[in-house]
């Protein structure tokens, strides 16, 4: 069976390019979603390299301001890595830059539509011991911001059909952080389907899951082909 070809009209590498012209609504109202799916990987590599609650919260906004204000977004090559690496890179020089470093304000809370603090550190208090590096601790957290995100696609294309009720039920089938509180014969139950029925839709689901996961990770490539995108996906499951 041949490949599914995919056309990603609107890939982040897209979004980050457009980006720069300052009269682009559209393409800045692109990045600042952009910002807030991806900001936690980049609050996290803060953290992880030694800086408080508030020096963190602080450098994120001013990081994704200065990607704005100067000419970072128009120099950035997709030919020269992925889009992860290239955050990365520009999240070091960011912070080895002392003047960035000492002024560093909330400057990006204009583009972060929403910076949850709180959220933050809950997040950040379940990774305080292990011994990921900052850099091994950003891929981690990009790859399970490419994994929610894909979820959460799937959640919402249940919701325009109406079908909330029937996602919540079966997305513990899933995996991926939430472990099946009843069986196939309660969930049976409850929704009042057969089980073989209900095995059909979670096969569905995961297959659909699957789908929206690879155009995920396909947006953080430019002109991915179907081998590229796989190889992107088994590099950032390796790193889950």
């Amino acid at each position: 069976m041949p490949e599914p070809q995919y056309s990603f009209q609107t890939t982040h590498w897209s979004v980050v390019r457009h980006a720069v012209r300052p009269d682009d609504a559209a393409a800045q109202q692109a990045l600042s979603s952009l910002c807030e799916a991806y900001w936690y990987p980049l609050y996290a590599y803060f953290r992880r390299c030694g800086r408080n609650t508030q020096d963190a919260e602080d450098l994120t906004q001013g990081f994704f301001a200065r990607l704005l204000a100067n000419e970072t977004l128009a120099s950035a090559d997709p030919e020269k890595g992925k889009l992860r690496t290239f955050l990365l890179a520009c999240a070091r020089n960011f912070l080895a830059d002392e003047h960035d470093r000492a002024t560093a304000q909330k400057r990006g809370e204009s583009l972060l539509v929403s910076f949850d603090t709180l959220r933050a550190e809950e997040l950040y208090s379940g990774e305080a011991q292990d011994l990921l590096t900052p850099d091994r601790l950003f891929q981690r957290r990009w790859a399970l911001a490419v994994l929610e995100q894909s979820l959460a696609s799937l959640g919402e294309e249940f919701e325009r059909r109406g079908q909330s009720a029937i996602f919540r039920a079966l997305r513990p089938f899933l995996g991926f952080g939430t472990e099946p509180e009843y069986g196939y014969d309660e969930v049976s139950a409850r929704l009042g389907v057969p089980i073989g029925t209900l095995k059909n839709q979670v096969f569905r689901l995961r297959g659909r899951w699957r789908q929206l996961l690879f155009e995920q990770v396909g947006r953080t490539l430019e002109n991915p082909t179907p081998e590229e995108i796989k190889a992107e996906l088994s590099e950032l499951l390796g790193c889950v």
